[in-house]
């Protein structure tokens, strides 16, 4: 089995593979990233997923499994680390600009990139096999673009939906909270619907003007892939023709993990 670890900001997400190399079967259960918690509570929530799973907690299954994490909370890394070391007895792999399948990074600062847009681009990149940009809509809004041969090119970085909505509640006077699961239409009719307006037409239209300028500088075309706990909501508010996937993160690490057992996952 292979346990994938996405510790997010807002949710730390625990992903199973019972066979990673034998099929893409995926089981996964969210937990909130804060408050941090000792890593026991991280091992029972680990356990109640293998048994979501249908895979054995004796030691003498567990410890054939591995782990990989990802992780762009570095307070949360050590403790989520140590419970996944303890039920598989071996430390697992950490994803990083040096541990990515088989990326070429054509950015500044490739150690500063997130270990989240890394397993995202190596999926995203595997799935189309052409250049592929892909929309993470999470706490951040971000969009990762893989040119051909793999080549990491860059991308933009905005805030997410609900961080725009906790700054216009917590930063002004009069402007109420709202629930953004929908938007009446682009043009809102009162204070409520004009921020739900804002922010999902907003983020839409501003997600399809970058990838349309990023093609323009590139000089190429690229397959728009949404993911993140927000991408579902916004793919009726983007016209352009793309397709959502959910957990493209946990398939990206399941990768990675493959590419560093020499296992050949490129066609």
């Amino acid at each position: 089995m292979l346990l994938g670890i996405d510790i997010g900001n807002t949710t730390i997400g625990l992903g199973l593979f019972p066979e990673p190399e034998g099929g893409t079967e995926l089981f996964v259960r969210k937990i909130p990233s804060h408050p941090a918690r000792p890593a026991e509570y991280y091992k029972r929530e680990i356990i109640a997923l293998l048994g979501q799973g249908g895979i054995s907690t004796a030691p003498s299954v567990i410890n054939q499994g591995d782990a990989i994490l990802s992780s762009v909370v570095p307070p949360l890394t050590r403790p989520v680390l140590k419970a996944a070391r303890e039920l598989t007895g071996r430390k697992p792999l950490i994803v990083s600009h040096a541990l990515q399948g088989g990326l070429l990074f054509e950015v500044k600062h490739p150690d500063q990139v997130g270990a989240d847009r890394i397993a995202t681009a190596v999926a995203g990149a595997h799935r189309y096999n052409r250049p592929v940009a892909v929309g993470d809509f999470g706490t951040a809004t971000t969009i990762t673009v893989v040119g051909p041969r793999l080549r990491f090119l860059g991308g933009a970085i905005m805030p997410g939906l609900h961080l725009m909505q906790h700054a216009l509640f917590s930063r002004t006077a009069q402007l109420p909270s709202v629930v953004l699961d929908r938007a009446q239409g682009a043009l809102g009719k009162d204070t409520r619907s004009a921020i739900a307006s804002g922010i999902l037409y907003g983020t839409a239209g501003g997600v399809e003007s970058l990838v349309k300028s990023m093609e323009k500088e590139l000089a190429f075309k690229v397959q728009l892939v949404l993911t993140g706990g927000y991408a579902s909501l916004l793919s009726s508010f983007i016209r352009r023709k793309h397709e959502v996937v959910p957990h493209l993160l946990f398939e990206g690490l399941r990768l990675i993990y493959l590419k560093t057992k020499g296992t050949e996952i490129w066609k």
